[in-house]
């Protein structure tokens, strides 16, 4: 809504006529009428005394307030894609800067034209980059600003790549502070700033930090998807999903005790005594595997601390404590095996 119109409509919803509003001001009603149809507009030191008659702020009354709806943004967004399919860039360039004057404020609409002419500029390789470019490191860094921290990220996350494509990477890392330290998509943009300034082992640590990290996310949330699957009787699901969770296992070099410990729960689960028993056998049998991971390849940039032998101990004697008086494992206690198995492990 441009300051003609601004004016017109809070002037109608006063219940004021031009006239009123002329003698009010100053000014003659001629004045006020060319100012409503855009033939003229306001001096500038008649827009606080406008602002404050019609109750508006100067960013309302200067359109700088202006919220557009979801049609209206998608509506401009599909002209600009349009626009790429049959117009020369800078025709699109300048749309971009017309619609941008028109709707300062607009900061999500910005956020994604800045994004959209930003990759058509690097998909198409065009001749005038560094115009183009200027236009948008400027446009991020001015949304950085912004009031909502989710524009202000998402200019961040702009601006970031911008710097990584022209290898400016103390630019890029200073982008960074915008991302929360919990945000996992922040150790992988600074993986990157450490692998384009040729510090590799840095490059190296952070990602396969991050790649361990999230195998234990996965895990994590595979046993809990298998949990709601036993909860709900559903055993078929159940099996599917240990079988990934041992996979996972194997494919990020875990070692044994990780491969099984899944398929464990899902024998206790099954009430299955003789699979539970070989499970547990297997489990007491390789404990010394939990910590194989610091051995893989995968990992070999990371420093771990030295597993302490007694920890590995701790858990052997608290999984026999588990199973020989928990009321969760009766039936495997009442099994045909498992006098066998506690002669075997007790006495260890």
């Amino acid at each position: 809504m441009k300051i003609n119109e601004v004016i017109r409509k809070h002037r109608k919803e006063k219940n004021m006529t031009q006239e009123e509003m002329a003698n009010r001001l100053g000014v003659t009603a001629p004045a006020v009428n060319k100012w409503e149809s855009g033939a003229s507009m306001p001096d500038i030191s008649l827009l606080a005394p406008i602002a404050r008659l019609l109750n508006v702020s100067l960013d309302e009354l200067l359109s700088f307030k202006e919220e557009l709806s979801e049609i209206e943004v998608s509506s401009i967004i599909k002209e600009i894609y349009e626009m790429f399919d049959t117009e020369p860039i800078e025709t699109v360039y300048q749309r971009i800067l017309e619609v941008t004057k028109e709707y300062p404020n607009a900061e999500s609409l910005l956020l994604s034209l800045i994004g959209i002419f930003n990759s058509r500029c690097v998909i198409l390789g065009v001749d005038k980059n560094e115009e183009y470019d200027k236009w948008i490191q400027g446009s991020y860094q001015n949304l950085l600003f912004s009031h909502d921290e989710e524009i202000r990220v998402g200019a961040a996350d702009g601006l970031y790549a911008l710097y990584i494509r022209k290898e400016m990477y103390e630019d890029a890392e200073r982008c960074l502070r915008y991302f929360s330290a919990k945000d996992p998509d922040r150790k992988r943009k600074l993986a990157t700033i450490y692998y384009g300034k040729g510090q590799y082992e840095e490059a190296y640590k952070t990602l396969e930090a991050e790649v361990l990290a999230n195998y234990q996310t996965m895990s994590v949330m595979l046993l809990e998807i298998f949990m709601v699957a036993v909860k709900t009787e559903n055993f078929e699901k159940a099996q599917v999903i240990i079988e990934k969770e041992s996979a996972l296992a194997e494919l990020f070099e875990m070692g044994e005790y990780h491969k099984n410990a899944g398929k464990l729960e899902l024998a206790v689960a099954l009430k299955d005594s003789k699979e539970t028993l070989r499970l547990l056998d297997c489990l007491l049998s390789t404990t010394n595997t939990v910590m194989d991971y610091t051995k893989s390849k995968l990992f070999e940039h990371m420093t771990f601390q030295e597993v302490n032998p007694t920890i590995i101990q701790t858990l052997r004697v608290n999984t026999l404590k588990h199973f020989s008086e928990d009321d969760t494992y009766k039936f495997v206690r009442e099994s045909e095996g498992w006098e066998a198995f506690e002669k075997k492990w007790m006495t260890a």
